[in-house]
């Protein structure tokens, strides 16, 4: 089969949408290592290259001309290579992309060659299959309509949602216009079905100043761990997530959170220890005396105060979670311990 004279990127969208139903892709960031395990192909570093042969890594280089990576296929079976001593993983993630890009592509097979290199292909044939698969790296580990649908215009954000590097998420964003030419109607809807909660969550991810507590959360105004209302929307560097009690979709804990009673049933109130099993907000007055919820917004297993008004949630109330500033410490007193032990100065 011949090379073609211009890049297919209109195989390119129906490979990357093939790809994620194949490999069953949800989430980013799009694990390749994983993808290359649950496909049987081999995977072997320059460094492991350069041992067996005796060799240094810029002779490997040398050798198959590429500084990065490069794919075999002996008729039955592919091996991917890449080059481990490159100290960007988002760099390495993009290669092993590139190179699953070659099988998904079939350039292997189609073109007669066992390696893809220079020196077997003409420059503009080897630049028109290395347009195609660079076009189907790209638009798996960081879609295009993905992008636009979250509005991503600093190749910063790229780099944290998606994990790619600087250099590889500042190409995304140019190349942009040229994907959506070929993202056709079938194409968009798959990818928006495919990543709905992953939209979502980024959407509505939301940090706290305060504390540095990372949620999801629509209509949140106040912090869920410390109550301030100091929210920002996304996730910064130094994102903390609290720990609480496992619940269900209506704040009512699986297991008691404080005798661990399994046996809950149906029940707002621990048989065992009497405890109260919904978290939500706390805030009530007594009304011929029953309980009257003056907010009653239903909250995680971790929330200390209501999103809503504020208050203090049950859990928190009764003494079932700690206040943050407690964990955060204890925190940052066992990493510090940690550091300290691994750094070997004692303490």
């Amino acid at each position: 089969m011949k090379v073609p004279i211009r890049a297919r990127y209109d195989k390119v969208m129906i490979n990357v949408n093939k790809f994620f139903i194949n490999e069953k892709i949800f989430d980013f960031p799009v694990d390749p290592f994983s993808v290359i395990k649950n496909n049987k192909w081999g995977l072997i570093t320059y460094s492991e290259l350069a041992e067996i042969h005796q060799i240094d890594i810029s002779d490997i280089i040398r050798a198959y001309q590429s500084e990065d990576g490069y794919t075999i296929y002996d008729g039955t079976n592919y091996t991917i290579a890449y080059n481990d001593t490159i100290s960007s993983s988002g760099r390495i993630r993009f290669t092993l992309m590139h190179e699953i890009g070659h099988i998904y592509m079939n350039h292997l097979v189609d073109f007669e060659a066992t390696i893809l290199k220079r020196s077997t292909l003409t420059e503009s044939k080897y630049r028109i299959l290395e347009n195609e698969v660079n076009s189907f790296a790209r638009n798996v580990l960081a879609p295009a309509i993905i992008v636009r649908n979250l509005q991503l215009n600093k190749h910063n954000d790229l780099v944290r949602y998606f994990r790619i590097s600087s250099s590889a998420a500042s190409f995304r964003l140019r190349a942009l216009k040229l994907d959506f030419q070929y993202l056709f109607t079938p194409f968009i809807k798959l990818q928006l079905n495919q990543f709905k909660d992953f939209i979502y969550n980024k959407i509505n991810s939301k940090q706290c100043l305060n504390c540095n507590h990372s949620f999801v959360h629509e209509i949140a105004n106040f912090c869920p761990v410390c109550g301030q209302d100091q929210l920002i929307r996304g996730e910064g560097d130094n994102k903390m997530i609290y720990s609480g009690c496992e619940v269900d979709e209506y704040g009512r804990a699986k297991i008691c959170p404080r005798c661990e009673n399994e046996q809950l049933e149906n029940g707002d109130y621990c048989k065992i220890c009497g405890v109260y099993t919904i978290n939500k907000c706390g805030s009530y007055e007594w009304y011929n005396n029953e309980i009257s919820w003056e907010c009653g917004t239903i909250l995680d297993g971790n929330a200390r105060f209501c999103t809503t008004c504020g208050h203090k949630s049950t859990f928190f109330e009764s003494g079932l979670l700690d206040s943050w500033d407690v964990e955060k410490r204890e925190r940052e007193e066992e990493e510090h311990h940690r550091l300290m032990a691994n750094d070997g100065v004692p303490f």
